[in-house]
């Protein structure tokens, strides 16, 4: 598995040179993890806090219960609620991140 990362991050670093790599503080995940994320997704991405396109990585696994739909009415409001306190807290909207992931970018 490490291999794999290794690999793709040496071919990206081939298409663009002269880009540094985001280290793993800086990805775009909840900042109220405390645990190392087991699912990073490296992507070359521009969000909104970027002035250009950059190797980033997120952590599917904070961002797994947005892209799913609620169960329930009362399912949907929390994850609402839970959507928001999450934007403020990263300063930004999760929708480029939820496109990213849904593979729409």
């Amino acid at each position: 598995m490490k291999y794999a990362v290794i690999m793709m991050l040496a071919m990206a670093a081939t298409l663009l040179p002269g880009q540094s790599f985001a280290a793993d503080s800086d990805c775009v995940q909840n900042p109220r993890r405390v645990k190392a994320c087991t699912h990073l997704l490296y992507r070359i991405m521009q969000l909104p806090d970027q002035p250009s396109a950059q190797v980033r990585c997120i952590c599917v696994e904070d961002f797994q219960p947005y892209l799913q739909q609620p169960s329930s009415e009362a399912a949907q409001i929390r994850q609402r609620i839970d959507r928001r306190q999450l934007e403020a807290e990263l300063g930004m909207e999760l929708e480029p991140i939820l496109r990213i992931l849904r593979r729409e970018d």
